[in-house]
């Protein structure tokens, strides 16, 4: 329930209470959401919806003592903030929706100006202290409004520092290929600016988020949306006002078809960047996933060690060694269809849209592998790419039709293939008839949804106009990833797209792991993206390989902790060919698969922080460190790894332990450390040594509640008065 404000609302007691209402001084029209780690109170002026400020209750600090509209639109040519008066619209009523886990408040307003009705929504989830919101529209008359001109959300922040990140960038024409997950920051002076700008999918430039360094918190805020988007940054005396649209894109609404508008989330918490990912963990799991966890599971993949020279033969002998090493999914990628590989391992384009098994190579078909993985006790995976066919498949009986083909000014953007546009809802039920019926036969666990191509439709006949297609075929594609999610509830699924060209929270909404980059070694890179996206994301969601090949092979390699533990900073991924590893290589594979999965509970609810520079190929820092805590247990792990030969030790100061808990530490392999307090651990650090066995160094540190008296043994306490003194040491 929720009610007019008429006193200011008490601090709340769990981080799971929600707000029912606040007054800090204001008018009786002012209404307040969050938890115990936000509260954002809203009011309605002659400006339109406005935040008026945005409270850490627990702190009291304040993020927007200045009040104006958060949100804006055109609706026929006729600009406006939300709300305003002055664009016509009329306050039509408040609805409050709460739930053990969110709350949701939404400000209903019609237009005195035209047929049509803006629902805006707030929603506050778990114990993040984020802000979620969002706007729909609804066509009130018989007549098509044209809506543009979306602002999701709009802030002012005192800062002048703000922190944004580079996406992909490798598959970029003329990008270098370290650029790709980049931490970047950015200091604007007075009158500066800053845009990052998307024009196809939501992460080949630059990644949909962005933090702001305030004088003892940190302001991060994003968009949820896999498709194009802006965010735009002005700086003036001191403030800095930031603006999350989808520009350039004009929506028909009418009675038949409303308009939700992307989702957008804001928020603030105690710290810097580095305590983002954690501020907006409960978000992730709760906002987004509604409590759905990661499965971060040991992963095998046959891509890079066999293309698509896949059969049923090879994948059941294969699956037999993972399943002896303690891999626990097997995925067979692209490649299981008739006419794939004609052009040689590595041609998955060749029949793609067909959705016929390769009878030739796998005469019991997809489901007598499921079958066996299981008996193995592994998981089993296929590889799909719904959103693109090769062009002799279509007009084909029951296959792709030439009227679903995604057009750019009347081109297809390729002489072989073609994509296939989601708008079309003709187009959405055959992508689901043929996904189930796969499904319903394979019997998969999981699914690698890849996308490889991409074009903005322009063409008629899709439900989109000349400027919305990129719009419409992103919420087609959420259309059909939400019914697989319904009907399939215990099915993983993979989000691929070129790698990390779609790596955002709209994604992660619906999707379990995301492949981040093609490029999956040397292990140095694969640490710099995992150390890039975990600036935001689990760590339990991003996945990469470690490849027989290159410089850094499984077999006989020079340090496969190191490469292996590389991976283990987020979901272990494995590719290779069993008969190319010798005993001692597959005894040492099996090892630190054990002990991956030591560090498993802590891993699969963590989120990120980093203690060093990003790990870069070149001119990166000698050691890289990277800790992950868990958001219910408060266990560590602390991640680091040598660089630079010359330097023999790194001292790193772990964060967001529980300060009166006493932790155990040890190394993965088992080697106790020591034991010590949460707050002695984060004041006087850790000194880690360089090791002989290798270059990647991990310490599990276990949390002991309640805390033992102050008594410990003279062991223990000999140890916390030298961390104290400099640091405990590895």
């Amino acid at each position: 329930m929720w009610r007019l404000s008429t006193f200011r609302l008490a601090l709340l007691l769990t981080a799971l209470a929600l707000c029912l209402s606040g007054d800090r001084g204001r008018a009786a029209d002012s209404w307040t959401i969050g938890n115990a780690r936000i509260q954002a109170t809203l009011r309605v002026s002659a400006a339109g919806l406005v935040l008026s400020e945005i409270v850490n209750p627990q702190t009291g600090s304040e993020l927007l003592p200045e009040e104006s509209p958060d949100s804006s639109v055109t609706v026929n040519g006729a600009a406006g903030a939300l709300g305003s008066s002055a664009a016509g619209w009329i306050l039509a009523g408040v609805e409050r929706n709460d739930s053990d886990t969110r709350s949701q408040l939404t400000f209903t307003f019609r237009s005195s100006r035209s047929s049509i009705v803006a629902e805006r929504t707030y929603a506050c989830a778990g114990d993040s202290p984020t802000i979620e919101v969002w706007t729909t529209f609804r066509a009130s008359g018989s007549s098509s409004l044209a809506v543009s001109g979306i602002t999701v959300w709009e802030l002012s922040v005192p800062s002048t520092v703000l922190h944004y990140e580079f996406g992909l960038r490798g598959d970029a024409a003329g990008a270098a290929v370290d650029d790709a997950f980049s931490l970047q920051t950015a200091l604007l002076a007075d009158g500066g600016s800053l845009t990052l700008d998307e024009r196809n999918r939501s992460t080949e430039h630059f990644l949909p988020m962005v933090a702001a360094d305030l004088s003892a918190d940190e302001f991060f805020g994003g968009l949820a949306w896999s498709g194009s988007w802006q965010i735009a940054a002005r700086q003036s005396d001191g403030r800095m006002r930031i603006a999350a649209a989808i520009p350039n894109v004009t929506v028909a609404v009418d009675a038949a078809q409303p308009l939700e508008t992307p989702h957008g989330f804001f928020g603030f918490t105690p710290g810097d960047r580095g305590d983002v990912a954690a501020a907006l963990h409960g978000f992730v799991m709760q906002g987004l996933r509604g409590g759905r966890p990661f499965q971060p599971l040991v992963t095998s993949n046959t891509w890079f060690s066999y293309g698509t020279g896949v059969d049923e033969a090879s994948m059941k002998s294969e699956m037999q060694n993972a399943a002896a090493n303690g891999v626990e999914l097997f995925v067979m990628d692209a490649g299981w269809w008739t006419g794939a590989g004609a052009g040689g391992s590595a041609d998955f384009e060749s029949g793609l849209g067909n959705w016929q098994v390769d009878r030739s190579r796998f005469p019991d078909g997809l489901g007598a592998l499921s079958d066996y993985a299981h008996e193995l006790g592994l998981r089993f995976g296929i590889w799909v790419e719904p959103e693109r066919v090769t062009q002799s498949t279509v007009g084909r009986p029951g296959l792709a039709q030439q009227a679903w083909l995604a057009q750019n000014n009347g081109s297809l953007g390729s002489s072989k293939m073609a994509q296939i546009c989601l708008a079309s809802a003709p187009a959405r039920q055959w992508i689901v008839d043929r996904l189930s019926a796969l499904i319903d036969e394979a019997r998969p666990d999981y699914l690698k949804w890849d996308n490889n191509f991409w074009i903005n439709c322009t063409r008629s006949g899709h439900g989109h106009g000349a400027s919305d297609g990129n719009f419409a075929h992103v919420k087609g594609l959420y259309d059909i990833l939400g019914t697989l999610r319904e009907r399939y509830p215990d099915l993983l699924i993979e989000n691929c797209a070129q790698g990390g060209n779609r790596a955002d929270f709209g994604m992660l909404r619906y999707t379990d792991t995301a492949w981040m980059d093609d490029r999956t070694g040397p292990s140095v890179h694969v640490r710099h993206n995992l150390e890039g996206l975990s600036a935001f994301f689990p760590p339990a969601y991003l996945l990469s390989f470690a490849i027989n090949e290159g410089d850094e092979p499984l077999a006989g390699g020079a340090d496969v902790p190191l490469y292996l533990r590389s991976r283990m900073a987020g979901i272990l991924g494995l590719t290779y060919r069993a008969a190319d590893l010798g005993e001692s290589d597959q005894s040492e594979l099996a090892a630190e698969i054990a002990r991956d999965k030591v560090i498993r509970d802590v891993e699969r609810d963590a989120s990120a922080t980093l203690l060093t520079g990003q790990a870069a190929p070149e001119d990166g820092p000698p050691w890289d460190a990277v800790q992950h805590v868990n958001a219910s247990t408060g266990d560590s792990i602390v991640f680091a790894f040598q660089n630079d030969g010359g330097t023999h030790e790194i001292a790193v100061r772990p964060r967001g332990l529980t300060p009166d808990a006493t932790y155990t530490v040890s190394t993965i392999e088992g080697d106790l450390v020591g034991s010590m307090r949460g707050d002695e651990l984060m004041d006087g650090g850790l000194t880690i040594e360089e090791s002989f066995d290798s270059a990647a160094r991990v310490l599990v540190l276990r949390a002991d509640r309640p805390p033992p008296p102050v008594s410990r043994s003279d062991a223990a306490s000999r140890t916390a008065r030298r961390t104290a003194r400099g640091g405990a040491r590895r």
